[in-house]
């Protein structure tokens, strides 16, 4: 895509190169005003996103009512299922013949977790944080992510601790 290591990955441009829609829960047709206040307003902290396959074709429709890191970040992990190749676990219709995707197995939401961490913040990234002492709110902006992807990356990678050793290690 033409960026840096340690360059910020926007999912949004991401799911393009994989031919992948992503709409946010307005941009469905037919969904009438009650529902999405329902949706954003009232529901608004039970969902994050999910991802529907047609075919071949692959669509995310994540919650716009969150923030902007926090939907690139859901935007991202349900990507990661598409490049993985990861199938739903099943989907069923309610009584009223609404079409409800489940979740995918723990096994795969953990490989998910893994690669939309790792490409939304890969090491160079967050060594280029430390680099430049940006706090943690200014690099969870910059880089798009949530507070909790930040805070997650940081403890699974060890590079807090690697630079703390290797201060130590060459202090006088």
């Amino acid at each position: 895509m033409g960026t840096q290591p340690d360059s910020p990955l926007s999912a949004f441009d991401l799911a393009k190169k994989f031919e992948t829609t992503v709409w946010n829960e307005k941009d469905i047709n037919g969904v009438d005003e009650q529902d999405i206040t329902q949706l954003i307003n009232i529901d608004g902290n039970s969902w994050s996103a999910f991802t529907i396959r047609v075919g071949v074709s692959n669509l995310i429709v994540f919650n716009s009512s969150q923030s902007k890191p926090r939907c690139n970040s859901v935007v991202m992990h349900e990507l990661a299922h598409i490049m993985l190749g990861h199938e739903l676990t099943s989907a069923s219709l309610t009584e009223d013949g609404h079409f409800v995707p489940t979740t995918y197995d723990q096994d795969q939401e953990d490989e998910a977790d893994w690669l939309a961490g790792t490409l939304l913040l890969p090491r160079a990234a967050l060594l280029a944080i430390r680099r430049q002492q940006l706090d943690d709110n200014t690099a969870s902006d910059m880089y798009m992510v949530s507070q909790q992807m930040l805070t997650w990356r940081f403890r699974m990678t060890g590079v807090d601790y690697q630079l703390q050793n290797a201060r130590r290690r060459y202090a006088p």
